[in-house]
């Protein structure tokens, strides 16, 4: 038989639900103790229980002269994990590997892994965790995937005390753990490449109106780089939603002129991007991508693999540090590198057929 829950207890449950659902924020008073009991319908006595109970699990503190307070201080659990929430935005075909590569290192610590699909919706993502924090899962790992996400809602779950790790880095945003790709390795390994086989002229093909930081890092690495070497560069943005193609097509001859057919190398900010240009330019152009796709390299596409498995193992040792409550969490920014896979039909001597490292 369940026990039933004492009053004090329903009143914490209350008071967890309500910061919970966004009524109060991190730093925000709560009502003083005989206008919670009347609201309540309890006693003064329980409520002074309650909010002690929320002040000592780290919920609640009390400031003399400002009354009871939402904490502002983000604190981890320190249970042992057993399960992990995955909220993923991503339904691309690579992102399985990491999904297998997390449910992997989970099992070998005897836990598991719930996976809930959000397709970039914002309310759906919100949804997900809300109910999954009410059932009592305490280990999140989010992947925006470059949309919008509930950072609000992530910000006030830790406050609550659930450990979440973001994957690709999203700043400003909540006070989570981040890990991703090293995006700057990628851009660099890239480029070493293509300075190898012979090119001396470089374009980067972004995408227009997605917030995405990592879009922005290897675009930006890209520029330093450039700059750095003294090398001839440009940048163009794509519209993220509609015809991508159309819109290559539209600007071909200024953007990939025949006569620099043979010196332009062409970075893409990912696989599907460079899908789409080298299906427009043909295989006269050296089109380069970034995620390390099976049909990318089957198209005659050089491309950094992301490393997927190291990212999960990454994401679960940083779900495992925010578990130490004994000193002050600080947020930590992972980044993960992978490697570049050459068709073998291209015939760079160093890297046919195989992986090139660049350093």
């Amino acid at each position: 038989m369940t026990a039933t829950p004492s009053r004090t207890q329903r009143l914490c449950d209350d008071i967890f639900a309500a910061i919970l659902d966004g009524h109060y924020a991190p730093g925000d008073v709560l009502p003083p103790e005989r206008e919670l009991a009347e609201r309540s319908g309890t006693s003064r006595v329980t409520v002074r229980r309650a909010y002690a109970e929320l002040e000592h699990r780290g919920v609640l503190k009390r400031v003399q002269g400002s009354g009871t307070r939402v904490s502002d201080q983000v604190r981890g659990n320190p249970n042992p994990i057993k399960y992990v929430a995955l909220l993923s935005a991503v339904r691309d075909p690579f992102a399985q590997e990491f999904v297998q590569s997390l449910e992997a290192a989970l099992t070998r610590i005897g836990a598991f892994l719930i996976l809930k699909l959000t397709d970039g919706d914002v309310e759906r993502e919100r949804h997900a965790a809300a109910h999954l924090v009410r059932e009592g899962i305490a280990n999140f790992v989010v992947w925006p995937g470059g949309a919008s996400t509930a950072s609000d809602l992530f910000e006030r779950v830790r406050v609550l005390g659930v450990n979440v790790v973001f994957i690709d880095r999203m700043l400003p945003g909540p006070r989570v753990d981040f890990v991703g790709m090293d995006n700057r390795d990628a851009i660099t390994t890239l480029m070493t490449h293509a300075r190898q086989s012979g090119f001396t002229d470089f374009i980067f093909v972004s995408h227009a109106g997605l917030n995405a930081d990592s879009d922005r890092l290897r675009e930006q690495a890209f520029t330093e780089t450039c700059r750095d070497g003294g090398l001839t560069h440009q940048i163009v943005r794509v519209p993220w939603k509609g015809n991508t193609v159309e819109v290559l097509a539209a600007a071909r001859h200024e953007w990939f002129p025949v006569a620099r057919r043979g010196t332009r190398a062409v970075l893409c900010v990912n696989d599907t991007l460079a899908l789409r240009v080298k299906s427009m330019l043909g295989t006269s152009w050296q089109v380069y991508g970034i995620d390390g796709l099976d049909e990318a390299v089957g198209a005659g596409i050089p491309t950094y693999r992301q490393p997927f498995g190291g990212m999960a193992r990454q994401a679960l040792r940083r779900l495992q540090a925010q578990r130490e409550t004994s000193r002050p969490w600080k947020r930590r920014c992972v980044e993960v590198t992978g490697h570049l896979i050459v068709p073998a039909s291209q015939t760079l001597a160093r890297s046919e057929g195989a992986t090139f490292d660049a350093k």
